[in-house]
């Protein structure tokens, strides 16, 4: 069984989902592949899992973890994930919403979803994301930029330079720079 542990939580809660409820966890916690976790409205998390990476959990945040450290695929419902993967050659993972999936490359990436709206944001810091999106396009995300996919709008053509967007004040990504 692969086991991660909870690094740090800062400025509110970060709870697992067990057989009996949500139930706090704190730092030096161990958490494990499959784990259901979510933070409250001011919490920030990092959690680090080996063979996978290291995941920084924003506020108002669930995520549910891959089962499998040689296909990690998780599961995202709402929030902000930011996570510097570490898989080991021959490994492949995904980030999932109810939009797109993050197809994860040995990045450096946030994915944002739901955070009051319907719309999802996949942006890469270093390396390349591939989004699939739900009508089965496939879409690069190359280091530098973002995809934005609002709920309701036609699916975009393609990702756009990260910079603009990132620097306007707040647009919402405070989370990736903390």
């Amino acid at each position: 069984i692969i086991k991660g542990k909870v690094i740090n939580v800062r400025d509110g809660k970060l709870e697992r989902l067990e057989s009996d409820g949500w139930k706090q966890l704190a730092q030096s916690s161990e958490v494990f592949l499959g784990d259901k976790l979510r933070t409250d409205k001011k919490g920030l998390a990092t959690i680090e899992m080996p063979q996978i990476g290291r995941f920084v959990i924003g506020p108002d945040s669930e995520i549910e973890l891959g089962k499998d450290n040689k296909d990690f695929k998780a599961d995202m419902p709402r929030g902000a994930v930011w996570l510097n993967a570490k898989f080991p050659k021959g490994t492949k993972g995904s980030i999932t919403t109810s939009l797109a999936t993050a197809g994860i490359r040995g990045t450096k990436f946030s994915v944002f979803y739901g955070r009051g709206t319907q719309d999802l944001c996949v942006c890469t810091c270093i390396g390349s994301v591939e989004a699939t999106l739900n009508n089965g396009k496939t879409l690069p995300v190359p280091k530098g930029n973002i995809l934005i996919i609002k709920g309701d709008a036609p699916m975009p053509e393609k990702a756009e330079s990260a910079l603009p967007i990132l620097s306007g004040k707040g647009a919402g990504f405070d989370f990736c720079f903390n």
